[in-house]
């Protein structure tokens, strides 16, 4: 098949949904003992697979914030006897999609590609996790790109809201660093710490795989095996301790002259294993978490016309969880969104969110999850997901009992136990305008 006709029948195929039936979870072991999880799609000839390591950015050595980030941008920049232009010409020829992803607690990847090419892909991969070569000029490039980016992030509101925010809620802990690196750390960055990273991290008991496609489960034991059999088996344990989210509430006020004021706030919340998640979760979406049928975008946006969009949303790490939101407003409204934002916050604790309002929640969330398995990439993604969080095969029939099971008493003391005024923090990034700060910004 030549190059054109091969990306012409790439890209029809990644518009191709997958037919809609039950999802079917397979786990498969091959012969070298890896582990995935398999649905099996015969309908076109594509195959999407994620794979997941535990063990990400909040690992970064201090002072080289940032090494995870740039691991991320250097797997499909050569690898074993493949030099970077050839190993991205094989890429390319055989529309082979590659990519890579560091968040503070694990490095993920993706590929997605034709059935036919299935061998030629797994090769890659598996040359890319366990020989990549890091030579000169690709580092080098990569390094100036990641520095680009960091810069522009010193001075782009948002990113400065962001990193204030996360340096107040997670003072002193890893989460509370830059985790995409600045200029400086990006500089410090070695070969040497490249590739102790790789061996560090990229190990089979932290891995998880998930396959989605044309693929039967004798097809893919041995393209497991070819990806990552030659891994090391253990590394030293993750040494991230628990984090201790701050509680102390206020309000910190960056000064910039811009148009917009940024506004993020957040609290201590729930980590993914606690037995109140998903009536915290129900409680989320009336707050915040449902676009337009939320409490907060009804009463900024919609009633006054204070802000274009709010949200809320469960952070879930490893080690901490927390809740955090977000709006941009202009500077002399900056102040009244603070407050209807901290008068919500309170209403949802002291009174909680009605019959009506969970049923709603419970309608969105049980629909809404059937589309994760509706492409091979985001089903690949979601069945990733649910690994790396820990959850069993059987998690997306659980999931709809958990959510159904939720009665209006469970998700008031939810919203009664998480969602504390008194424990939000602030941080508005623009200009001053009628704010009036109660702590520093870090």
């Amino acid at each position: 098949m030549s190059a054109i006709r091969r990306l012409a029948l790439f890209i029809l195929l990644l518009l191709a949904p997958l037919p809609a039936r039950a999802v079917d979870i397979q786990s498969v072991t091959s012969p070298g003992g890896i582990t995935a999880w398999l649905i099996e799609d015969h309908s076109n000839p594509l195959i999407s697979l994620a794979f997941g390591f535990k063990g990400g950015a909040s690992g970064d050595p201090a002072g080289k914030e940032g090494l995870a980030t740039f691991i991320s941008g250097m797997l499909d920049e050569g690898a074993g006897g493949i030099p970077s232009a050839d190993f991205q010409k094989r890429l390319a020829d055989h529309g082979i999609e590659f990519g890579f992803d560091a968040s503070l607690d694990s490095f993920t990847g993706s590929l997605r590609f034709l059935t036919d090419d299935r061998d030629l892909s797994f090769e890659l991969l598996g040359l890319a996790l366990t020989a990549p070569r890091f030579d000169e000029e690709p580092v080098q490039r990569m390094r100036g790109q990641f520095i680009s980016s960091a810069a522009q992030d010193e001075r782009d509101p948002e990113a400065i809201a962001g990193r204030a925010l996360n340096g107040i809620m997670f003072a002193g802990h890893p989460y509370s660093r830059r985790s995409s690196g600045t200029p400086q750390s990006l500089a410090a960055i070695t070969v040497d710490d490249l590739r102790g990273f790789v061996a560090a991290n990229f190990l089979r008991d932290r891995l998880n795989v998930a396959v989605v496609g044309d693929v039967t489960p004798e097809q893919l034991k041995p393209l497991l095996d070819k990806a990552f059999a030659a891994l090391p088996e253990k590394g030293p344990p993750i040494a991230i301790p628990e984090a201790k989210v701050d509680d102390q509430g206020g309000l910190a006020a960056i000064e910039r002259d811009i148009p917009q004021t940024i506004l993020l706030f957040g609290a201590p919340g729930i980590k993914r294993e606690d037995p109140d998640f998903f009536a915290a979760y129900l409680v989320n979406y009336t707050l915040g978490g449902g676009g337009f049928s939320s409490r907060l975008m009804h009463e900024v946006r919609e009633k006054r016309g204070l802000a274009y969009g709010i949200d809320t949303d469960l952070v879930t790490l490893d080690h901490a969880g927390a809740i955090m939101g977000s709006a941009q407003t202009v500077a002399a409204q900056a102040s009244q969104v603070i407050d209807l934002t901290r008068a919500e916050w309170a209403k949802m604790q002291q009174e909680g969110p009605t019959q009506a309002e969970i049923d709603a929640a419970k309608t969105y969330l049980l629909g809404y999850y059937a589309q994760n398995f509706t492409t091979t990439r985001s089903a690949a993604r979601t069945l990733l997901g649910i690994q790396m969080e820990g959850l069993p095969i059987d998690y997306p029939t659980r999931r709809e009992q958990e959510i159904s099971a939720v009665t209006l008493e469970h998700a008031k003391a939810a919203a009664k136990r998480i969602f504390d005024p008194a424990k939000m923090v602030v941080v508005a990034v623009g200009q001053k305008d009628g704010l009036k700060p109660t702590r520093d910004a870090p």
